[in-house]
């Protein structure tokens, strides 16, 4: 990883406003290690709980970066239900948070390594430490995901992941119209089995029937992959 133009690519930028002025030098950055490893940048405006970028090894999930802008408190925004959300779902399986400058790693929810690669003296950027940012990207991108060993640990992912896909469906019920997929849904659901279906509830029951399918479908594919196809 080349940190040296990353942070002339940052510095040069400095003055051009937003986070998202600097989500090309970042995304060059995490995908420079490999041609295999590709960081997507989430559209403007998302709604869906998703961090800022999606990284992906030959389309197989790695995780996820949340940045913030140049300047901004780290510590301040872990604090911040943004950030309690995405630790406490599948998302905090392998999520960095960063301000460009400082690195966060979390895996499992915890932190497990934090960093400053460089800070800003009087508007120009100075590089601290290089070592430990390449270590911990490093980590990151390498990140394989712990073997699941017992009925407790799979409780707890998939309870996770339904968390997510919840908070999800929720966000996208506020931006649907009446006439959404979802509302149709909902509204089936009323007339057909709850009259006084909530919308959070109803958030609950797809966001398990969605997780639970998944795993179902999953297991299903690994004892027979012939008959039951799963991409």
């Amino acid at each position: 990883m080349n940190f040296e133009i990353y942070l002339r690519s940052l510095q040069k930028n400095l003055q051009r406003g937003s986070e998202r002025t600097h989500y090309p030098t970042l995304k060059t950055l995490l995908d420079h290690p490999s041609e295999q490893i590709e960081a997507s940048i989430e559209e403007k405006g998302n709604k869906a709980g998703i961090p800022d970028f999606t990284v992906r090894k030959r389309e197989l999930l790695i995780g996820y970066v949340e940045a913030k802008d140049i300047g901004i408190d780290l510590s301040t925004v872990e604090k911040t239900e943004q950030l309690e959300r995405y630790r406490e779902s599948h998302i905090g399986d392998n999520l960095i948070l960063t301000n460009y400058l400082e690195f966060r790693w979390y895996v499992n929810e915890k932190l497990r390594l934090k960093t400053v690669l460089a800070e800003q003296v009087n508007h120009q950027i100075q590089l601290i430490d290089i070592e430990q940012t390449n270590q911990l990207i490093q980590g990151f991108l390498n990140y394989q995901g712990e073997i699941i060993n017992n009925p407790e640990d799979l409780a707890k992912q998939m309870a996770r992941l339904t968390k997510a896909i919840r908070y999800a469906v929720i966000e996208a019920l506020k931006l649907e119209t009446e006439t959404g997929q979802l509302h149709q849904l909902q509204k089936g659901f009323q007339e057909v089995l709850l009259p006084n279906l909530e919308q959070s509830t109803f958030a609950d029951m797809y966001a398990q029937t969605v997780a639970y399918g998944l795993f179902t479908a999953r297991v299903s594919h690994a004892q027979n992959p012939q008959n039951y196809a799963f991409e």
